[in-house]
């Protein structure tokens, strides 16, 4: 359907202020969405409705969206219209005037809310009832703000939820269809396209109708969490200026996206519903980042209580760089920046309760080897109880000797994919679960972690290297610094095992099951290391692991 009488406007200038700081580098309209951006989604709606022309204001990041319309096939179709001083909803299609006053009716559509609406029917629907404005209606209780007559009349705009009385309540969803006789109420300057609508009705009632259709969908896209929760399930999202790309193959129930606007990115984390961990996360995050101790810089928490933008840190992981020839020196500098992140256990006891309020101790670790007890050994290996029940003592053992030892700022799960290398630095993430806990078990986390294969004389090495930094701090020689690296590594691997176990067999994450192998090498290597050096020996562990099924 096309018309030559209809024009189209989409409101694209406003500042976007909830969605900060988001918004400080990419105007809401050209957030990427499924079909586009949002301004796209707009556009071929009211081009649908029977649009021949399309204006869209701008004054926020205006040569951005600019760019981003020139940029499209039927561009011919649309015209500018830069405030270089914001004008509002009214005051920006007075602005317009010259644009809008000839056409026969105007359809106007908020470039800020994501809709599934036919405005060609809305059109219709218009110039049924010879209205001066129908507004698209819509539920949404926390802000229903207009009184919808059972006639379709629009009786009363209120500034907050509609007070009780005559109709339904129901929110306005920025789209609307207008006769530009309604521009003869609007003046020039910034106003707002309300209390014109709001003189129409009081002085003629049902001036203003509402069209509300039952199978319309419509949100809001004013914050990270509303917009994240409309598209983060959609997969990577390419707006051409912008793009949101989902982040995957994390262990934990948290979700993560990379969100890239021009000369800007970031990374959005989402925890599930009532996060216990969310809020603790943040701030161990601020404490690090603030410390220079290699966390992401905390750009907003939202109010949803489980959202979170941080800086972007890149994508190359300490993981990725053990593949390269050059990963002796990657690693000498991540134990440099253990040694300095376990120098600051005093400063996060003064500065960062969050930090320090747990700690991983006896009662702690001998969950750990409880879990992979039945985890790992159990429900993957498949072995009785009998056999699991023998290992009771052994562990009880480990537990006190590595529970013992001094008590230092912890990552608690220090390995390759959860250390990234940016722009020089040495970064943090996952760092949520940090706690107080053994000198040596963070060390043995990176040492004998089962995403990477370091060769024994690497472990050497790097064993040396961070025993002889820490030695001294704790009164300790260097030789009972590296074995509390050893004890603490048994913990550690058997922890990883568990997980692996669990995340593979009860959570259905079956690409962890292949990091097994490497782990079990390393638990036997760990197994052999502590009986040389005079450590915790578990000959019944040594035994039952000779009992697990090959390949196992």
């Amino acid at each position: 359907m096309t018309d030559g009488g209809v024009r189209g406007f989409i409101l694209a200038a406003g500042y976007g202020t909830r969605l900060a700081p988001v918004s400080d580098h990419l105007p809401k309209p050209l957030l990427p969405v499924p079909g586009g951006t949002v301004l796209d989604r707009a556009a071929d709606a009211l081009l649908a409705g029977g649009c021949s022309r399309i204006g869209v204001n701008t004054h926020h990041l205006p040569d951005l969206v600019a760019a981003h319309v020139r940029a499209r096939p039927d561009a011919d179709r649309f015209t500018l219209f830069h405030e270089p001083a914001i004008l509002g909803t009214g005051g920006g299609l007075d602005h317009a005037r010259a644009f809008l006053q000839d056409a026969a009716t105007i359809l106007l559509h908020n470039g800020d809310v994501l809709a599934d609406v036919d405005v060609a029917a809305l059109l219709r629907e218009h110039r049924r009832t010879g209205a001066l404005a129908t507004l698209v209606l819509v539920d949404w209780p926390a802000v229903n703000s207009m009184r919808l007559d059972d006639d379709g009349a629009v009786l009363a705009i209120a500034d907050g939820p509609a007070p009780c009385g005559r109709g339904r309540a129901l929110t306005y969803a920025g789209i609307a269809a207008l006769d530009p006789a309604l521009l003869a109420d609007i003046g020039p300057g910034f106003s707002s396209l309300i209390p014109p609508l709001v003189r129409a009705i009081a002085r003629r009632p049902g001036a203003v109708r509402g069209w509300a259709p039952a199978d319309a969908g419509w949100t809001d896209l004013g914050t990270l969490p509303r917009y994240l929760a409309t598209v983060g399930d959609a997969g990577p999202l390419d707006g051409g200026q912008a793009q949101l790309v989902p982040i995957t193959g994390q262990g934990s129930d948290r979700r993560f996206w990379r969100l890239q606007a021009p000369g800007w990115s970031a990374v959005a984390m989402q925890g599930p519903p009532d996060d216990p961990e969310f809020a603790r996360g943040a701030a161990i995050m601020r404490f690090l980042h603030g410390a220079g101790l290699g966390a992401a810089a905390v750009l907003a928490v939202h109010d949803d209580g489980r959202t979170l933008l941080a800086e972007d840190l890149g994508d190359q992981s300490l993981h990725a760089r053990a593949q390269s020839p050059d990963r002796a020196a990657a690693y000498a500098a991540v134990i440099d920046h253990l040694v300095r992140l376990q120098a600051a256990t005093d400063d996060a006891r003064a500065q960062c309760p969050e930090a320090v309020d747990r700690c991983l101790d006896q009662a702690m670790l001998a969950w750990e080897t409880g879990y992979f007890s039945a985890a790992f050994l159990g429900r993957h290996g498949g072995l009785p109880e009998a056999a699991l029940a023998a290992l009771a003592p052994g562990f009880a053992a480990l537990n006190a000797h590595v529970a013992a030892q001094p008590r230092v700022l912890l990552h608690r799960d220090f390995q390759s994919t959860n250390i990234l290398l940016h722009e020089g630095r040495v970064r943090l993430v996952d760092v949520q679960g940090m706690r107080l806990g053994p000198l040596g078990y963070d060390a043995a986390s990176l040492l004998w972690d089962p995403y990477v294969d370091l060769s024994d004389a690497e472990r050497d090495a790097l064993l040396a290297r961070f025993s002889a930094a820490v030695a001294p701090r704790h009164g300790v020689s260097v030789d009972e610094a590296a074995a509390a690296v050893l004890a603490a590594g048994l913990q550690r691997v058997m922890q990883a095992l568990g997980a692996f176990g669990f995340l593979g067999h009860a959570k259905g994450k079956t690409a962890f099951l292949v990091h097994i192998p490497r782990g079990l090498a390393n638990l036997r290597d760990l197994l052999a290391r502590n009986r040389r050096a005079g450590g915790p020996v578990l000959p019944e562990l040594e035994a039952v692991l000779q009992r697990l099924p090959a390949g196992a």
